[in-house]
């Protein structure tokens, strides 16, 4: 008897649209500037900008953590660069919202392609978890990065890309 009615409420509840997730702070909100050697600002972008760019995912866990090894979707550091028409410089700084900072070299963009995520297993990233954006490396493709140099480039909460 009540088998009926609960079928019923499922097939209702199903024909509902099915609301995307929505990040935790503005789309519109400038989460990522990029700067020259002088300090200028070249381009600011906001989660629905860094969205617009072809994205990619790579799989990997922040080094250091005791998280389990994730499915990260951002953009590569190449195609930010280029939908900038910025050639890659030779260095650039990567700057977490804590002030770490670490030094990214065009090698690494030309050997493992480097992304800045937004999302973990599907998730938007919360400042709280690593987040709005990190710096993550292909680390399951590339046994090699599993080092100290490359975990000090997995920059958490990036705000800013000096390019040097």
């Amino acid at each position: 008897m009540l088998r009926p009615l609960i079928l019923g409420v499922l097939i209702a509840l199903s024909s509902l649209p099915v609301r995307a997730e929505e990040p935790p702070y503005p789309a519109d909100m400038p989460l990522l500037k990029i700067v020259d050697s002088h300090g200028r600002a070249l381009a600011s972008f906001t989660l629905s900008s860094l969205e617009a760019l072809p994205s990619r995912e790579v799989t990997g866990s922040i080094p250091d953590t005791s998280d389990p090894e994730a499915r990260w979707s951002g953009v590569s550091l190449n195609a930010l660069l280029e939908s900038l028409s910025i050639a890659a410089p030779d260095r650039m700084l990567a700057v977490g919202l804590d002030d770490y900072s670490d030094i990214i070299p065009r090698s690494d963009l030309e050997h493992y392609d480097p992304i800045v995520a937004y999302r973990r297993n599907g998730h938007y990233l919360a400042v709280d978890r690593y987040g709005p954006l990190v710096v993550m490396y292909p680390y399951t493709d590339y046994p090699e990065l599993h080092e100290r140099t490359y975990y000090s480039r997995t920059v958490w909460q990036l705000s800013e890309l000096q390019l040097q």
